[in-house]
């Protein structure tokens, strides 16, 4: 399993952060969006889009940052 995540600014809000878990054939497994600034979270446990898109943009992430954010109320 990989994690990784990608930001982009959200006017008034902060940094968005969104954080794909993948598998080993590049397939998007779970993805959530966090936003830094308001702590809102979104989370898609069965995302539309299941192949991850310029994967080159993305920053590695750790599968316990995943699940801190996944898990959290």
């Amino acid at each position: 399993m990989q994690y990784v995540k990608s930001s982009q600014i959200v006017p008034g809000k902060g940094y968005a952060w969104t954080y794909y878990e993948v598998d080993d054939k590049g397939t998007v497994l779970r993805q959530l969006t966090h936003i830094d600034g308001t702590g809102e979270i979104s989370r898609v446990p069965d995302p539309i889009v299941k192949k991850l898109m310029r994967p080159e943009l993305c920053q590695p992430a750790s599968d316990v940052e995943f699940a801190r954010l996944w898990d959290a109320e």
